[in-house]
């Protein structure tokens, strides 16, 4: 500001100067006048600046000062943003690897009470299995929070350890069983880790457990000789005790085992056409072969005989011989010595009748053989299909819980099919051989058909010749 001024007055000088060179003396009264005024006003200026300096340097620092402390406080408020925000990062990663953590856990306590479910001997279902399905029930619930499902879980968790603790040291509980003679009987149940025993009130049954075919579990007695020792056990707690390596499983693989009688009857209504037409393909397979075995072929030495007669004009003789052989090998011959007068054309033409006519009778019955081993698996497969409705219809009414619900639909769509395939593949055996018998019946006339008729044309050329 202070060079402004002096600029100013140094200009107004030389412009004073010029212009009292250029006029006179008469205009340099009023420069000089004008330049004091300039100096007046100019020190009067600098006496303004010098009061306004102090107060403008004195404000001037307190707003640099402002200026400082906003920009440190705009630092420590980055800091803080950026703090915060690394913070906010770190809690999101351990919120999640705490929920990750907390679904292992679920997910493990859930594979621990369905295996603790699955796992219940039919004497510790009264006892355990309600606790255990509420528990996976509440687990598995979409309206509770990861953290309320674990606290259902681990509240039942006692209960699951508690049952591994009794059954490894041992459990006895009071129950009812089915009896090998279809009977309910009370008694009390002994758990020995994975095998339960069972033992009557009355002391007269004694055997290990098994799920049986209603809710109840089925005993499976070991033999006269260890009923008292389980008996004893059960009652007392201790004593000798047979142990069963499979659990006892081969004992109710032994019960399981049923007769063909009533395997037969799971079949179901289709099981007795399917039965029919098997039978009926034997009755007439076993006809076709005794048949086919009864009507010998002719010998060579049949025909050979009958055609020496011939050529010693003893045709009633070779008549009566033809008519002397079975089958119809010896109705051909007849039939050829009855025409033999004809043409070799002609001849051969009656003998094929002879063939022919035996040909419908020895086919005859092969061709319901083939019916019955192709009606045979499609009854199979209707009563699948009968089967497998009946088995929807179950799976509509009670679901799927409960597998020995659905095993009556199940066991007439398989066992239709068994016994289907059972009666056509040796349906279509027994068709096969017995048209291949018969076809080499017709095969064996065919050639003492040829035979026959060169032999008689031959004796005839011979006469005409002779007779010539």
């Amino acid at each position: 500001m202070n060079k402004d001024i002096y600029k100013r007055i140094w200009i107004v000088a030389c412009l004073l100067t010029l212009t009292s060179a250029a006029f006179g003396d008469t205009s340099l009264e009023t420069a000089r006048a004008k330049l004091e005024a300039a100096v007046a006003e100019l020190a009067s200026i600098r006496e303004t600046i010098a009061q306004e300096r102090e107060p403008l340097a004195a404000e001037m620092r307190r707003e640099e000062n402002k200026v400082i402390e906003l920009r440190r406080q705009r630092e420590r408020m980055q800091r803080l943003v950026d703090n915060q925000g690394v913070d906010l990062t770190t809690l999101e990663n351990q919120a999640k690897a705490y929920a990750d953590e907390a679904s292992y856990v679920i997910s493990l306590l859930s594979d621990f009470f369905n295996r603790q479910n699955a796992s219940l001997s039919v004497a510790e279902i009264p006892l355990y299995q309600k606790t255990f399905l509420s528990v996976l029930n509440q687990a598995d619930s979409e309206n509770l929070s990861a953290g309320e499902r674990l606290d259902v879980q681990v509240a039942g968790l006692d209960t699951g350890l508690g049952r591994i603790e009794a059954a490894v040291g041992g459990l006895r509980v009071e129950g009812e069983a089915v009896l090998p003679t279809g009977e309910l009987s009370p008694g009390r149940f002994a758990i020995i880790g994975p095998v339960t025993y069972f033992a009557s009130n009355n002391n007269a049954h004694a055997g290990i457990v098994v799920r049986g075919a209603s809710e109840a579990p089925a005993l499976i007695e070991f033999n006269s000789q260890a009923i008292p020792t389980i008996d004893a056990f059960v009652q007392e707690g201790r004593g000798v005790l047979p142990v069963d390596a499979t659990l006892g499983r081969a004992l109710a693989l032994a019960t399981a085992e049923e007769s063909l009688l009533e395997h037969f009857n799971k079949g179901g209504l289709w099981m007795y056409p399917i039965l029919f037409f098997a039978l009926l393909a034997v009755i007439i397979a076993l006809i076709k072969f005794f048949q086919v075995f009864s009507e010998k072929n002719l010998a060579e030495k049949d025909i050979e005989t009958v055609l020496q007669l011939v050529r010693e004009d003893k045709r009633e003789e070779a008549l009566h011989y033809a008519k002397s052989l079975p089958g119809p090998g010896g109705a051909m011959l007849v039939t050829g010595l009855q025409n033999m007068h004809y043409s070799k054309d002609l001849l051969e033409e009656f003998l094929m009748e002879s063939v022919l006519e035996a040909k419908p009778r020895l086919e005859r019955g092969i061709s319901f053989i083939a019916l019955a081993a192709a009606v045979s698996p499609l009854l199979g497969l209707l009563g699948t299909v009968t089967g497998m409705i009946e088995t929807f219809k179950l799976i509509t009414l009670f679901g799927t819980g409960d597998a020995r619900n659905l095993s009556s639909g199940i066991s007439q769509a398989l066992i239709t099919t068994e016994f289907g395939l059972v009666a056509a593949i040796p349906a279509l055996i027994l068709a096969a051989i017995v048209g291949r018998m018969v076809a080499s019946r017709l095969a064996a006339l065919e050639s003492d058909l040829v035979t026959f008729a060169n032999g008689l044309a031959g004796i005839k050329e011979t006469n005409t010749l002779y007779a010539a």
